[in-house]
């Protein structure tokens, strides 16, 4: 099971129901969403909480929101295969994520992670403008090799690191 937990900006405009944590200790299957604005677009970062691996979803609407599972899916597997992760290794994370739970959040240091990688976007959105489609896998790259104080380490190099494990 994927635990999400969401900021209450992202409670409010999407149409996730607020659940229960369900106890799971791994961090490695828990991650934060928030939304924010930019390039007059509603935008998602979601970011893993162990490894601060993260995505951006460009352009997010309501209708996005009802088929939410399969678009984390699609996108994380897709991010996952552009860092050179065995499909292997994809499909076995992938397998515990039957289905998801979104709980509010409980975790600063992620969100901290998170805007830190928001204004880094900010600086390196203008490369793409304009945006046509919500997955960008070049940009979401870059941001993934960038070295977080927090962890000592490369957000794509440690998620490579957890799944091998």
């Amino acid at each position: 099971m994927i635990t999400i937990s969401c900021t209450k900006k992202l409670f409010e405009t999407s149409s996730f129901n607020e659940e229960q944590d369900n106890g799971i200790n791994d961090e490695f299957y828990k991650w934060h969403a928030n939304i924010f604005r930019m390039a007059k677009k509603n935008n998602l970062i979601i970011m893993n909480n162990k490894t601060r691996y993260c995505f951006i979803l460009f352009g997010i609407k309501k209708e996005h929101y009802k088929n939410f599972k399969e678009i984390f899916i699609s996108a994380l597997i897709e991010n996952l295969k552009a860092e050179g992760i065995s499909e292997n290794l994809i499909n076995n994370y992938i397998s515990n994520a039957k289905s998801i739970n979104f709980i509010k959040t409980y975790d600063r240091s992620v969100l901290g992670s998170m805007v830190d990688m928001v204004k880094m976007t900010e600086f390196l959105i203008e490369d793409y403008l304009p945006i046509y489609e919500m997955n960008i896998i070049e940009l979401n790259k870059i941001i993934n090799d960038t070295p977080l104080v927090k962890l000592k380490k490369y957000p794509n190099q440690f998620m490579k690191e957890a799944l091998s494990n």
